[in-house]
């Protein structure tokens, strides 16, 4: 039977010819064919009974010399609290006012004490880097947001395809583009836009040779047609305290009539503001009244756009990352494009070094997404989103 040799985390596995006792350095061995040095039989060729070693010594530290024990016991501490804190981030972001906080905040801080323990893990006991690997792999995933961006790989980009991007412009005040530049610059077919103001909307009004449509600070500039535009009632939102603006417009593609709508929705900064300056009680009861009203917002525009025609985009400022407990009850039957096919983190929202994802390009099934990507800063507190698209065969 395997068991723990005294000093180290070498295997000791029977051989399948005479029993002989072989001992496997490092008890990592898995991939290689190990041979009895007596008499040359397979030692554990299917490999289980390394696998199940190998893991039944994660349970103690390699050595009791007082560093390896630390080691054990720092990385005992890291895995078990990644995983309370993934869990308990996931279910009580938006419910649960600390996980609605680290939500739109810097969540990057999570990985500064997991390193030094992997660092230590790389010197002393090697063995534990398999459960620190899915320490920080459960950090980068469900907790953070990376994207690999791997299944864009598999998709090849086509003329026909159609780019949407989404950019909240900050009123326009600082925008260090005009629209021509700025469409150049994203290689969009469509742009919509939000807190559109200043140089800009002046630019998007004046434009001849783009198709353009407002509603109050919503903006789209589409090389397609404009056939028809749709704009969602705010009366019963504004009555619960609600902002949000929400307008769909049929675009001529030549091919197709698409529908594309323009979100802005409710934000969380004034409960966020109040927090962070040491106003905890109020900030969170703002706090909880907002996530209520996003809530609101959310589900009313996903119902607005799911009721409307298709194919349908749903572009803009959601004001909700994607870890969000509501986003991912309300849009799940919508394919979030940078989630699909981006790389990265993707955070739209600068603040500093607190960067938030709470920009989307948002697909109905109609579409299949080719690529995604944040673009460059543009004058504007956000980052661009730009999509590309294809509809799929009828």
């Amino acid at each position: 039977m395997p068991e723990l040799t005294k000093s180290t985390r070498d295997l000791i596995v029977c051989c399948e010819g005479e029993g002989h006792r072989v001992r496997l350095r490092g008890g990592v061995r898995f991939i290689s064919r190990a041979r009895c040095p007596k008499c040359a039989a397979p030692v554990d060729p299917r490999r289980w009974r390394r696998v199940a070693c190998f893991l039944t010594n994660l349970a103690r530290p390699a050595t009791d010399h007082p560093l390896d024990r630390a080691t054990w016991v720092a990385a005992a501490l890291v895995f078990a609290g990644t995983v309370v804190g993934v869990l308990s981030f996931r279910a009580g972001a938006d419910l649960w006012w600390p996980a609605t906080v680290m939500l739109f905040g810097p969540r990057w801080v999570v990985l500064l004490p997991v390193l030094p323990v992997v660092l230590l893990a790389t010197i002393r006991d090697r063995a534990l880097l398999v459960p620190l690997t899915v320490v920080l792999l459960s950090l980068l995933g469900p907790l953070l947001g990376f994207r690999t961006g791997i299944r864009g790989l598999f998709v090849m980009e086509r003329e026909s395809d159609l780019v949407v991007a989404t950019l909240n412009a900050q009123s326009g005040r600082a925008f260090t583009y005009g629209l021509a530049p700025l469409m150049d610059l994203l290689g969009a077919d469509v742009l919509m836009v939000q807190e559109c103001g200043g140089a800009l909307r002046d630019s998007i009004r004046r434009t001849t040779e783009w198709h353009t449509a407002s509603n109050s600070t919503l903006c789209v500039v589409s090389r397609f047609p404009i056939t028809e535009r749709s704009v969602m009632d705010r009366a019963n939102l504004r009555s619960v305290g609600g902002s949000a603006l929400i307008a769909t417009y049929s675009l001529d593609t030549g091919g197709a009539d698409i529908h594309v709508t323009n979100v802005h929705l409710e934000t969380p900064r004034d409960g966020l503001e109040l927090i962070r300056s040491g106003q905890v009680s109020e900030g969170v009861e703002i706090l909880r009244q907002k996530s209520i009203l996003r809530e609101i917002e959310l589900r009313r525009a996903e119902r607005w756009a799911r009721e409307g025609h298709h194919p349908a985009l749903v572009v803009g400022d959601f004001n909700t990352p994607p870890e969000s407990r509501h986003f991912r009850r309300i849009w799940s039957s919508w394919t979030d494009a940078f989630g699909r096919a981006g790389f990265g983190i993707g955070g739209t929202r600068l603040n500093g070094w607190i960067r938030a994802r709470i920009d989307y390009v948002m697909a109905d099934d109609s579409w299949t997404v080719v690529s995604a990507r944040t673009g460059e800063p543009v004058g504007s507190d956000h980052l661009p989103v730009v999509a590309r698209l294809r509809l799929r065969a009828r």
